[in-house]
């Protein structure tokens, strides 16, 4: 597929470039074990350049773009290795503005002045996002979550639990009764935390008519977000190993002139173009409230591998230098085996792309 873009898209991709200019590898490495692993100020740069607002309507001041324009700015933050969850926020900001009446904290969300994500997985085990083990029930004439859920750190999450009438989705702030984070490291160094629900107080968010639930809603644009950082990953690993490959001498040559390297070259280029063409095709298709799962589990699935068999490959072309944590591409591996890996990998996606599709026995 061949990607043409607006005149409006390719400024908005543009203005993506500038911002990650300023972030990168250095950037990357400096925040390493801090908390939190992102600067606060460059979340508020990115909310007043609207990216946090990207998805949410107009009429509830956001930019009421879509899925293709949102790809656009997150293949610009993974190729930058922007530590800052701008993906994250902006759907959780898409989510929060569900309903005929926005919840209360979206206007922060869309200035970065405060940090909401989803807060959707249970386990490292590829349980099934979509029917949460995390209980929510009728209390006192309010809602209250029980549960635990991973890979989380912000200053409020958008519960998935397991209520009467099936999967809903619930605001909880960071502070509230009956919650309890717990940080550990991540395999590129940034913290992340388990978030553990107590008989916690929450927000119901109401889903759209036009979308079977919140949660299904969320979960799906979360896929497309994050493969589309995962495709940013691939190209910036695949330039700065095509620089390496030309500069390189071995034997008295240019390693780049070596055939069995450009074949590995070339099949790193049609990995990322694949790659490239899928999300694509689904952000094209797609309207950001009824994405269809199962397209969202092809993307995700795809992205996951071809980021971990770039990146690999990347690495080794570099020889024994790439393994070293002074050169910048094992950044790249490190940041897809993260990506990858959240709200399900390769593996759990394939499963979850044939039960979509009814190819499961």
């Amino acid at each position: 597929m061949e990607l043409h873009l607006t005149s409006e898209q390719t400024l908005l991709r543009d203005s993506a470039a500038k911002f990650i200019a300023a972030a990168g590898p250095k950037v990357a490495r400096g925040l390493r074990g801090q908390d939190p692993s992102f600067a606060p100020a460059r979340l508020r740069q990115a909310g007043e350049l609207g990216w946090l607002g990207i998805l949410v309507p107009s009429s509830m001041n956001g930019l009421d773009l879509g899925l293709t324009e949102l790809a656009l700015v997150l293949e610009q933050v993974g190729r930058g290795l922007v530590c800052e969850p701008i993906g994250l926020a902006a759907i959780s900001a898409a989510a929060l503005g569900l309903g005929r009446t926005p919840h209360p904290m979206l206007p922060q969300v869309m200035m970065g002045a405060a940090l909401v994500v989803p807060a959707l997985e249970e386990s490292a085990y590829g349980d099934d996002l979509l029917t949460p083990r995390t209980q929510v029930v009728g209390k006192d004439g309010a809602l209250r979550l029980s549960g635990q859920k991973t890979f989380v750190c912000a200053d409020g999450f958008l519960v998935s639990a397991s209520g009467r009438d099936g999967a809903a989705l619930c605001y909880v702030t960071r502070n509230a009764p009956g919650c309890l984070l717990s940080t550990t490291p991540t395999a590129e160094g940034r913290k992340l935390a388990t978030l553990s629900l107590a008989d916690a107080p929450g927000d119901l968010i109401a889903p759209r008519s036009s979308s079977s639930n919140a949660v299904d809603m969320l979960y799906n644009l979360a896929l497309v977000a994050l493969s589309s950082e995962l495709l940013g990953a691939m190209e910036r690993a695949q330039e700065i190993t095509l620089e390496y490959l030309r500069i390189r001498k071995q034997f008295g040559k240019l390693i780049g002139s070596f055939q069995a390297l450009q074949h590995q070259a070339v099949d790193i280029y049609i990995r990322i173009e694949a790659a490239r063409s899928l999300l694509y095709q689904a952000a094209a298709n797609n309207d950001a409230y009824r994405i269809d799962p199962a397209m969202a589990a092809a993307v995700k699935a795809k992205l996951s591998e071809e980021a971990m068999v770039v990146t690999k490959a990347c690495i080794q072309l570099h020889g024994a230098i790439g393994f070293t944590d002074e050169h910048d591409i094992g950044l790249y591996l490190k940041r897809a085996m993260l990506l990858s890996s959240l709200f399900g990998n390769a593996a759990a996606q394939r499963r979850r792309y044939a039960a979509s599709a009814g190819l499961t026995a």
